[in-house]
């Protein structure tokens, strides 16, 4: 698929026939079976990327003109700093054509627009940049039309709440922590956060699905197996829909219901497996993906170093022993910021100096959080006059959070500026996984015994 991306690659539905003896001899565990199944994927991840690279010649076509569009805003919008709306839509239509991807849009009024709204506006359409693939600037509303979709009224209604129990920018770094929402936290704090490598708190991702997985399993598992994968499902299900099918999410959610799926049925899936094959499903569903997001590059890559490089050096630190909860978070936090940070320092040419002191001091808190602000939003929600009470223990421990970040953020050297080429990014990585597979053998260490990310 990536090829396609440079040459765009689209054959007839013909060639399909030709996995046909792919999935007589998929069961098979042989040298060719591996063979037959890699070119397969090569032939379906042509078919794919070729495809959607003949749709965004719709975009191509109509840059430098000024175009009707209209589609379904897909984030929340925010003010910048010039004042202008700021919003994404997908479900693209121009000229009677539908298009894929998401096109950034700016305008100035526009009060009263929210996710889930569909809106046609007038403008400029110029190219895009990075996981969008069309802007339009000083764009005018011709018509919008309200979601009436429950999920979102209802997700409104839990934000008054939280701001009823909460102040800022508790009420709003809270929100972020529990379904990814950034377009209310002040500009400062958000450059704190990317300054000690905390953006990933604030990202509705896997670490928060994780988070709540694992305690709803928890709970329920004293019921039944059956109860716990069936509270585990509908509660990925209400975090997408709330959070949005963001890259980071989608990737979350599909991985998470694979790995419920095998806990129920008693069976662990190899990591490299899990990775590959949830990096390679939702890449398929979306080749912009791979191509321009650099959210679902960093969301893989967080995970890739969770499940592969902080096991490893966890057995080589602590053996067979279960190490502190507080050593595993710092071992989970030093994996993860080994893999993603040459990839910021390419993209951004930073590199954060005090990021996994930040985490170690941060990241415990989190659950905490996020159930502190759960419960505060439905105390607003149902209980207003009382609802401040509910809020307090939320209020300390993000209040907490909210220190530290700016203590550390406020030490000069806490971010260097540091550039990386795309030579050394690929050195770097192939050093890695080198120095991965010495541990593992060093080790013995066993990855199907640590596998399922929900346990």
């Amino acid at each position: 698929m990536g090829f396609s991306r440079l040459h765009g690659v689209v054959f007839g539905g013909w060639w399909l026939l030709s996995l046909c003896p792919v999935v007589l001899l998929c069961h098979r565990r042989t040298l060719w079976t591996v063979v037959l199944v890699a070119l397969a994927g090569c032939v379906l991840g042509l078919q794919r990327g070729g495809a959607m690279q003949h749709k965004l010649q719709g975009y191509r076509q109509l840059y430098g003109q000024t175009v009707l569009l209209s589609g379904r805003i897909n984030d929340d919008p925010a003010y910048d700093k010039h004042r202008n709306l700021d919003f994404r839509v997908s479900q693209v239509r121009m000229n009677g054509q539908k298009l894929p991807g998401e096109v950034r849009i700016k305008l100035t009024g526009g009060r009263g627009l929210a996710r889930g709204d569909t809106v046609q506006v007038r403008g400029k359409l110029r190219p895009g940049f990075g996981n969008y693939q069309a802007a339009m600037s000083f764009a005018s509303v011709v018509s919008y039309k309200r979601s009436a979709q429950p999920i979102e009224q209802f997700r409104h209604r839990f934000f008054s709440g939280v701001y009823n129990a909460l102040p800022d920018p508790q009420a709003s770094l809270g929100l972020g922590f529990l379904i990814g929402l950034r377009s209310q936290l002040p500009d400062t704090l958000q450059d704190q956060l990317r300054s000690l490598a905390l953006t990933h708190i604030v990202v509705a991702s896997g670490y928060n699905l994780t988070i709540l997985v694992r305690v709803t399993r928890r709970i329920l598992a004293h019921s039944s197996k059956f109860q716990a994968l069936t509270g585990s499902i509908i509660l990925v299900g209400t975090m997408m829909m709330v959070t949005g099918m963001s890259p980071s999410m989608t990737r979350a959610g599909l991985v998470t219901l694979v790995t419920l799926g095998l806990w129920y049925m008693g069976r662990k899936l190899h990591p490299v497996l899990l990775l590959l094959g949830g990096a390679a499903s939702t890449a398929a569903w979306n080749p912009l993906y791979l191509w321009s997001d650099l959210g679902w590059w960093l969301s893989f890559l967080a995970f890739a170093g969770v499940l592969l490089v902080g096991p490893l050096l966890t057995c080589r630190c602590f053996g067979e022993r279960a190490p502190p909860l507080l050593a595993q978070v710092a071992l989970e936090t030093i994996a993860a910021q080994l893999v993603v940070e040459p990839l910021i320092m390419v993209v951004f040419g930073q590199f954060s100096v005090l990021g996994l002191l930040a985490n170690i001091l941060v990241v415990p808190c989190i659950p905490l959080a996020m159930l502190g602000t759960f419960v505060a939003g439905l105390a607003g929600l149902w209980w207003p006059t009382v609802a401040a009470w509910f809020g307090l223990p939320a209020k300390w421990v993000i209040g907490y959070i909210v220190e530290v970040v700016e203590w550390l953020a406020s030490m000069p050297w806490a971010v260097a500026k540091i550039s990386l080429a795309p030579l050394g990014l690929a050195v770097f990585y192939v050093l890695l996984i080198t120095v991965c597979v010495m541990l593992w053998h060093k080790t013995g260490y066993r990855f199907f015994k640590g596998a399922s990310v929900i346990e």
